[in-house]
């Protein structure tokens, strides 16, 4: 059985796309996680081998030693090894140049001041010419990653599981928004809300707001200021733990603003609200532009308004919707599709012998 060493600085667990590689991949191959220890509670799955590396003291001394223990566990290491992106980690390539090494990179700087920005993209773009072969999650990531034509380079896109296998009642609208608080603009989809129920202050809707992040506290102050009984904020949510929300509500809201590092990321949200059955309402970005179709969802300006403007053109559709119709639009978005036909395709590219003995 070939093995695989997937290297990462979260927590195993913490990050969807690498825990489904894992859940995916166990019974093909033999994946040992190298990851930090951040003191979350830890996740298990079987048949992975998890090696946690404590954070102890400050900054520089906890990035020392996790390079020390990557060191020693890839020179001791036969089989592929699989970088997830993180600061600073082309040196790992430069001290090891002879060790073949696969740099995968979920994710360019979308950090709101442009400085910092095009710092941390400089880093990453300079990581990725250094490792032997790149992935990369679109194809908008991976032009700007500017990789050379002899470079070996691979599309792995974002996938999705079925949260809810539930089919959705669109007699009202139960709106449910998923993800991060952080740089996201979330209250303009409050707003948006408030625009719509001024409109039809008799239509039966509802809006649960799940995550956390710096915009959480003005949220939640613009909802009672206002008295909005229909908004409820849920705070921070255990992945496990989101299964009731996907059940009961029937429209999904994924709101990204229109910037251009933002452009090219795609929206987990948006795939995870089709897979478990409910209509979304999306920002137009090009991402959400490539998988947004009117079986399954309607695109919007990243501005109250158009929220609003979305929301009564769902009202007038709500009957024609079709949770099986919307579920079927992005099969091919399905991890286990993603994986079997991207990320197997990759490791057998890279690292083609038969069987690892040792």
């Amino acid at each position: 059985m070939k093995r695989v060493l997937i290297i990462d600085n979260q927590q195993f667990g913490y990050l969807t796309d690498t825990y489904k590689y894992c859940e995916h991949l166990k019974d093909r191959y033999d994946i040992t996680y190298l990851c930090y220890d951040k003191g979350l509670p830890k996740i298990d799955l079987d048949g992975i081998h998890i090696v946690y590396v404590k954070r102890w003291g400050n900054k520089l001394l906890r990035g020392i030693y996790f390079y020390l223990r990557v060191l020693m566990k890839m020179l001791l290491f036969h089989g592929f090894i699989f970088i997830v992106y993180f600061q600073s980690f082309e040196y790992i390539k430069k001290i090891l140049p002879w060790k073949k090494m696969h740099l995968d990179v979920r994710t360019m700087s979308v950090h709101p001041d442009k400085k910092q920005r095009d710092k941390k993209d400089k880093g990453i773009k300079k990581a990725a010419k250094w490792y032997d072969s790149v992935s990369y999650i679109s194809d908008g990531v991976g032009k700007m990653l500017e990789l050379s034509e002899d470079k070996r380079k691979y599309l792995l896109p974002l996938g999705a599981d079925i949260i809810s296998h539930k089919e959705k009642v669109f007699d009202c609208l139960r709106l449910l928004y998923v993800g991060t608080l952080n740089n996201r603009n979330i209250l303009k989809t409050v707003k948006g809300l408030e625009l719509f129920i001024q409109k039809h202050p008799h239509i039966s809707i509802h809006y649960d707001i799940v995550g956390d992040g710096k915009e959480y506290d003005e949220i939640s102050e613009y909802i009672s200021a206002h008295d909005l009984k229909d908004i409820v904020m849920h705070g921070r949510v255990d992945y496990k733990h989101l299964k009731p929300f996907f059940d009961d509500c029937n429209i999904g809201v994924s709101f990204v603003p229109k910037t251009s590092y933002y452009d090219i990321q795609p929206p987990t949200k948006t795939f995870e609200y089709a897979f478990s059955g409910l209509f979304t309402i999306a920002t137009s970005t090009l991402s959400n532009q490539e998988i947004v179709r009117p079986c399954n969802g309607i695109l919007i300006e990243d501005n109250a308004e158009s929220f609003a403007d979305g929301l009564e053109k769902i009202m007038k559709m709500k009957e024609s919707f079709k949770s099986s119709d919307i579920r079927t639009s992005l099969l091919e978005y399905s991890w286990q599709n993603i994986i079997d036909t991207y990320l197997v395709e990759i490791i057998e590219k890279e690292y083609p012998v038969k069987e690892q003995n040792v």
